[in-house]
């Protein structure tokens, strides 16, 4: 014992850290049982995991020393289960800016209440706006010139604030703000940020790409004179990459699930990720389990799949093709309980497969405030007898599969979006790319006025998209479409029930989305 533990003081030596006596000894229990010709080995791995704790100082004690040997042995296990997390929505880490250290930092798990006080509003948009002016802050266009450079390294621009605007007392050209779009009087646009807000003239301007709705954050360049911002041109506040963003936050888990670091850095999850060629995701919505037909389609989609089972069959409500009033729940359950029948009898894809139900707006539950619960347990008792891999999530919804980060939303957010913007896209055709650039730019699942889409105040975060993730489901009613943008791919896997039987499939291997429908002939394409 006493050997090892000059070893392990030793070695964090040699890293620049000083282990404490508590900490060395417990490292030392931890390794007893291991082959001495590894302690070495798994000392390094465990400095290492040290290395990319949220850690502010070189004393590393007990504490930290028990969060990297857990992270460690997170990171070698193999074991298939761990491969797909489901991550609990509400637990999902809020991430907020550290002024200090000039970086976005894990904020500490406090106890929320649902229905937050007056401010938890004020916070959820200033929250949501320091994301956006940090992340454009950091962007090339707008980062402040190094000491030095000349013209000929570019034109940089500067935000200027609305306080800036509102003080001046002459005429100010070629002005670059970034605020928030909002009619505080009816009639007239405004954009507002954390200093205050400002009218604005959008009689002449040019919008660029994307949906402009209201309480979306944009760029606004133009002139400023009497309380008046004319706007010249408006656009989307520029995304970030994720990786840039992750180098900056530091190796910690911003995403939820299990651990306490990104997975993108575990070498082991980057390789089965790779290696596992044969794993897919079905993507599916509005699945009408009341319908014979569509319950007569899903019998033949298992059947198709049952040789080669995928990773998880991921259904988006509604699952009932009209409201059932008092007999909605009951209904729903009895419904549920059938598809068990038809999935039983593909033993294989019970074993192999999850199958991961998401609510839609008209199933039973709490009112369409974000985020949602899961089903009730009432509704799906019977079916997780015949189906112990079904898992009912909140919506929205996270998962990780290996490196992997999925977030998925069932919502008519595109019908919505399109409704509240101030300027229309000349054709529909590009709408999906709007949308897209619209969801990445504002880093948030809802950029709509809460009475449009409303979302409790003190969880707004779990609606949050930075970092981009890498798929973003949004299950919407509207035609199917999958689009990129910021290196993530956006995908609707379309109504299941309305249309031809449509669904998409996702290969996380090769970052592929292929469309497929069951056509008439029973055959799977």
């Amino acid at each position: 014992m006493t050997s090892n533990k000059s070893l392990v003081v030793n070695l964090f030596k040699l890293h620049g850290l000083t282990a404490r006596s508590d900490g060395a000894k417990y490292l030392c229990e931890l390794l007893e049982p291991l082959p001495k010709d590894e302690h070495e080995k798994w000392i390094e791995k465990v400095i290492e995991a040290v290395q990319k704790l949220p850690i502010s100082s070189t004393l590393i004690s007990k504490e930290d020393i028990h969060k990297a040997a857990k992270e460690v042995g997170t990171a070698d296990n193999d074991d298939i289960e761990n491969l797909l997390q489901v991550v609990d929505i509400f637990r999902v880490p809020r991430l907020t800016y550290n002024n200090e250290r000039k970086k976005f930092v894990v904020a500490p798990a406090i106890p929320r209440d649902l229905h937050g006080e007056a401010s938890d509003k004020a916070a959820l948009f200033r929250e949501r706006y320091t994301v956006v002016h940090q992340r454009t802050c950091n962007h090339d266009l707008f980062r402040q010139p190094v000491v030095g450079t000349t013209e000929e390294d570019g034109k940089k621009f500067g935000l200027t604030k609305v306080e800036y605007l509102l003080g001046s007392s002459c005429r100010l050209q070629e002005v670059v703000v970034l605020g928030l779009l909002t009619q505080l009087i009816e009639g007239q646009h405004h954009l507002e940020d954390d200093t205050g807000a400002v009218q604005l003239d959008l009689s002449d301007t040019k919008f660029h790409n994307g949906l402009f709705t209201h309480n979306c954050f944009i760029l606004v360049e133009g002139w400023y004179e009497d309380g008046l911002l004319h706007a010249n041109a408006v656009g989307l506040p520029p995304p970030e990459a994720a990786n840039s963003t992750r180098a900056r936050m530091g190796n910690v888990n911003y995403f939820g699930g299990q651990g306490t670091v990104c997975t993108k850095n575990i070498l082991k999850l980057q390789q089965v990720e790779q290696e596992n060629k044969d794993a897919m995701f079905v993507l599916l919505s509005d699945v009408w389990l009341d319908k014979i037909k569509v319950t007569d389609k899903l019998r033949t989609l298992f059947a198709g799949y049952a040789h080669f089972p995928p990773t998880a069959f991921i259904f988006c409500g509604n699952f009932l093709s009209s409201c059932h009033g008092a007999n909605q729940a009951f209904e729903l359950q009895q419904a549920l309980a059938s598809l068990g029948s038809i999935i039983s009898g593909y033993p294989e894809l019970i074993t192999n497969s999850r199958f991961i139900f998401v609510p839609g707006p008209n199933d039973p539950g709490p009112g369409n405030i974000f985020p949602r619960p899961s089903l009730p347990e009432y509704v799906t008792k019977e079916i997780k007898k015949t189906v112990p891999n079904s898992i009912f999530v909140n919506n929205p919804c996270r998962l990780l599969y290996c490196t992997q980060e999925i977030v998925i939303f069932r919502e008519n957010i595109v019908a919505k979006m399109c409704r509240n913007c101030i300027y229309f896209p000349t054709s529909s055709d590009e709408i999906p790319s709007h949308f897209a650039k619209t969801l990445v730019s504002q880093g948030h699942l809802a950029p709509l006025p809460l009475h449009v889409l409303p979302v409790y105040w003190g969880l707004d975060h779990c609606l949050s998209l930075h970092p981009t993730p890498d798929l973003i489901i949004t299950a919407d009613k509207g035609d199917a479409f999958t689009t990129t943008h910021n290196e993530s791919i956006i995908v609707n896997p379309g109504s299941f029930s309305t249309t031809d039987f449509s669904f998409k499939v996702y290969m996380p291997a090769t970052r592929q989305i292929e469309d497929s429908q069951i056509g008439d002939d029973d055959d799977a394409i």
